[in-house]
């Protein structure tokens, strides 16, 4: 087996798998960075924190009411139970529950105004969705060519990924490690060609011997300047 011809190959699929990912994340980046469709969200997302704050204050005036109501029922209780017969503790009973009842029927009156706004706001919501939604068919058109690409590119991952499995498992394990250790320090790049007599990756001209030794198929040479993997086509 020509461990230099499989660890080029290798490169070479390592190359191109990391090529399309990163094409993939342009892509993306490129749409979901449209000026319009991010401004078209954050209406989206002001309509919502708009509903949210509406609803809160519905419900913070709710529990008033049930608070006040409770509260007058109590008061009705003392005041006609039969228990009390002083005429001030009578009268301070009935001024308590008139004030009850004012202040239940201004919560009450809160309340019609928050649920009138509550309507407004899940309307404001639903036609900032709508809105938002048509904008990025909108796009999806405009960018058919784009996502047409993505989805292209998505579907030659599996590929390489299968081919890339099937030549690591022919390889030697402390070969693989070396190969793998050389792509994370080297920028993604553990073997470089022989070009015009000199190492393509770094450019330092080779010497016969070398470009000789790397042509073996049972030689592992390296470019004394980079230290990378050297294939000789």
């Amino acid at each position: 087996m020509n461990n230099t011809f499989s660890l080029y190959r290798l490169q070479q699929l390592d190359s191109q798998r990391i090529e399309r990912l990163k094409r993939i994340k342009q892509i993306d980046q490129i749409i979901a960075s449209d000026k319009a469709v991010l401004k078209a969200k954050s209406v989206v997302q002001k309509a919502d924190d708009a509903l949210t704050s509406n609803n809160n204050e519905l419900e913070n005036v709710r529990l008033k009411v049930e608070e006040k109501t409770l509260k007058l029922k109590l008061t009705q209780a003392k005041l006609f139970g039969g228990k009390i017969s002083a005429t001030k503790e009578l009268q301070d009973l009935q001024a308590e529950s008139e004030a009850l009842r004012r202040t239940i029927k201004t919560l009450e009156d809160e309340q019609m105004v928050l649920l009138e706004a509550n309507d407004a706001c899940q309307d404001a919501k639903k036609t900032a969705e709508a809105d938002l939604q048509q904008l990025l068919n909108k796009k999806a058109s405009e960018n058919s060519l784009l996502l047409g690409e993505r989805e292209k590119l998505k579907m030659q991952l599996p590929k390489i990924n299968s081919q890339r499995e099937s030549l690591k498992s022919q390889l030697d394990e402390k070969l693989l490690k070396e190969y793998d250790a050389l792509f994370k320090s080297k920028g993604g790049v553990a073997v470089a060609e022989i070009f015009d007599g000199s190492c393509k990756a770094c450019g330092v001209e080779l010497s016969p011997t070398d470009i000789q030794q790397a042509a073996n198929p049972n030689v592992l040479m390296k470019c004394k300047s980079c230290g990378r993997i050297l294939y000789k086509m």
